[in-house]
């Protein structure tokens, strides 16, 4: 005991360091930082036709799983919003047009589902994340049993 009395005050002074260094030198940080606010505001999408844009959506919520996600956004946001589309206007070569299903937060869309959609026909098909693969809506519901 006696031991650990006598090495309590040599800790003591082993461990303030009192040597002061008055040969540094402090600079500043070069470096400006700014907050950079992203938000939906910040975005502005418009699909050129929106008809077309209203016909797809109506098509794509009688899907029984997207009403099923719609109806658990609307309730996790105590029933101020559902489910969110973002279409995109098809490229060149292609026909199709790319729509992304999912909740719009406050801080980013958080994309459930990706639809390809033939403007002229309706027809739906959903990516499958899993097999890397467009699917009908059939071969769709059928995977997910």
């Amino acid at each position: 005991m006696k031991q650990i009395l006598l090495l309590l005050p040599v800790i003591f002074f082993a461990a303030c360091n009192n040597a002061s260094k008055t040969d540094m030198v402090v600079t500043n940080d070069s470096v400006v930082i700014r907050e950079q606010s992203d938000s939906s505001v910040n975005y502005i999408h418009a699909f050129a036709d929106t008809a077309l844009e209203n016909k797809i959506t109506a098509a794509l919520l009688k899907l029984p799983f997207v009403i099923k996600s719609n109806s658990h956004i609307d309730s996790l946001s105590n029933h101020k919003q559902g489910i969110a589309f973002m279409l995109d206007n098809p490229a060149n070569d292609e026909t199709n047009i790319s729509v992304q299903a999912g909740y719009n937060g406050d801080h980013r869309f958080e994309t459930y589902y990706r639809f390809d959609v033939n403007p002229k026909t309706l027809e739906i098909k959903v990516y499958d994340p899993v097999t890397d693969k467009k699917l009908t809506v059939k071969e769709y519901l059928k995977a997910q049993k």
